[in-house]
């Protein structure tokens, strides 16, 4: 694998820690490219590569090429590449999007090109976080032989752990991951907004919210996420619930409805774990519902 030489499209955080990553390995990062020179520099702090802001001759240096730019771009910069002649038969043209199929990488297969994604189930918020998190993280990938076998060298060289995602299903595994990771920050935004009701200052929410989840995901991952559930609703304290639901109807109707679509949910899991039986999982249900 190692003797490959990689050429990476697009210098954001994603691409610039997976080459910086991938060089300490051992693999030959030809080159580097953005249109963007800020961009381009920042990267070159992390790799030692070509740098150019001509994607078609970065593509040209290397035999596996990833596309790391945002989704919306992918498609257009591929066919770019491909007009120009970036592609050589036999290279692996690779994307890190979660959610786009291999449809959009459609122009490098016919310039005899073996494609496929590499999307890493991660949140990065910037290049230092990226370089951290990358390793030892689950990868979905999409691909067929051989570009297949070279993925999973990248994704072991990396030391992260594989699931193989149909093209069919990328949406819907996209969206899962979202929930996972978006999500979980417009819940800690919502119990923010929640407190500032109590006159408590966001960065104090800020203080004591994380101990809270650190606890929760230690809990998750040592016993699942059934056996993790803690809370009224899992211990069936249907007065409790109720209590919440009054002051959260001061708060706003909005604000009502999203505990009680999370609150619904919750009550299966309660009832999947045993700790509420049959007739209280129907109250609970009832007044989530009402």
């Amino acid at each position: 694998m190692e003797s490959y030489k990689i050429s990476i499209i697009g210098a954001g955080k994603v691409g610039t820690a997976l080459g910086f990553l991938l060089q300490k390995k051992g693999f030959k990062i030809a080159a580097v490219s953005s249109r963007n020179k800020e961009t381009l520099d920042k990267a070159l702090a992390y790799i030692k590569a070509v740098a150019t802001t001509d994607l078609v001759e970065a593509a040209r240096l290397g035999e596996v090429i990833f596309i790391t730019t945002k989704d919306d771009a992918i498609e257009k910069i591929c066919c770019e590449i491909a007009a120009g002649g970036g592609f050589q038969k036999g290279n692996f043209v690779f994307h890190t999007s979660g959610a786009l199929s291999n449809v959009v990488l459609k122009s490098a297969k016919e310039s005899s090109a073996f494609v496929g994604s590499i999307h890493p189930m991660q949140s990065f918020a910037d290049v230092e976080g990226a370089i951290r998190q990358l390793p030892h993280s689950v990868f979905g990938i999409t691909a067929e032989e051989p570009a297949l076998s070279v993925a999973r060298g990248i994704v072991e060289a990396l030391r992260g752990e594989i699931v193989l995602i149909k093209d069919e299903d990328k949406p819907l595994y996209h969206a899962a991951a979202c929930v996972v990771s978006n999500y979980l920050v417009s819940l800690i935004y919502f119990s923010q907004k929640l407190y500032s009701h109590l006159k408590i200052e966001p960065k104090i929410a800020l203080k004591a919210f994380p101990p809270l989840m650190k606890g929760t995901l230690n809990n998750v991952e040592r016993l699942g996420t059934v056996d993790a559930l803690t809370g009224p609703i899992a211990r069936g304290d249907i007065e409790t619930v109720k209590q919440h639901l009054d002051s959260l109807k001061e708060v706003s109707r909005d604000a009502l409805e999203f505990y009680q679509v999370l609150g619904r949910e919750t009550v299966e899991i309660a009832f999947e774990k045993k700790t509420i039986d049959l007739k209280t999982r129907g109250k609970l249900l009832e007044i989530l519902s009402s």
